[in-house]
């Protein structure tokens, strides 16, 4: 068993420094079960995938975040089902909660191989500072060794010479995904991304691609 971990922010910001976190999607995913057990969508998105949502106040008075007005314009352009996942709401976690709930979650997974996020210079820069304004950054690091961090989105270029796009459908059936599937929703994000690296391991095997 291959156990790796994959993470996405959503922001209030495009500054990995400074910008308030709305919400953290993070998951497992054992690489076997690509081949012999593949990963649904609706598997995935209906309780495999976690969301830990934050108290954006929180970080603003407490840790110095700072919100962003295009941020902000580029929300309000989104689909009413994606803002649901912005609203503020009275269980919003503290920076600090969100810090203890997120390592106590590695804790209790297998030992960690590689994490994954779309772009690393983005969503592991926001986790540590994040991780790190908490004093937190000592236990992530038993968890998830900065070495062994990688991005999804340069691993599809690769795959593909730099000829496909990235966020590429990973299903067969594409009206079904076109309808199930929210862009800008962290869980959705991830998710999607697990499908694509189980796709193209299943097309470097010989498998057939998943319907959904």
């Amino acid at each position: 068993m291959r156990c790796d971990f994959i993470l996405d922010f959503e922001t209030f910001g495009q500054n990995a420094l400074t910008c308030p976190a709305i919400d953290c999607a993070i998951a497992t995913f054992d690489w076997d079960r690509f081949l012999t057990d593949p990963y649904t969508f609706e598997e995935l998105t209906n309780g495999h995938c976690t969301r830990l949502k934050l108290d954006v106040t929180d970080q603003v008075k407490n840790y110095g975040a700072k919100i962003e007005q295009q941020t902000l314009d580029f929300w309000s352009k989104q689909s009413k089902d994606v803002q649901k996942n912005i609203a503020p709401l009275k269980d919003d976690l503290t920076q600090e909660q969100f810090c203890d709930i997120f390592i106590g979650y590695l804790a209790d997974k297998p030992k960690i191989q590689y994490w994954w996020s779309r772009a690393n210079v983005f969503d592991p820069l926001i986790l540590w500072r994040i991780m790190t304004d908490c004093d937190r950054h000592h236990s992530l690091n038993e968890y998830l060794m900065f070495w062994r961090v990688r991005d999804t989105r340069t691993f599809i270029d690769a795959k593909f010479d730099f000829k496909t796009k990235n966020g590429f459908v990973p299903v067969s059936d594409e009206a079904y995904w076109s309808e199930a599937f929210k862009e800008h929703d962290s869980i959705h994000d991830i998710a999607a991304d697990i499908l694509r690296l189980q796709a193209i391991h299943r097309a470097e095997n010989d498998k057939e691609q998943m319907k959904r």
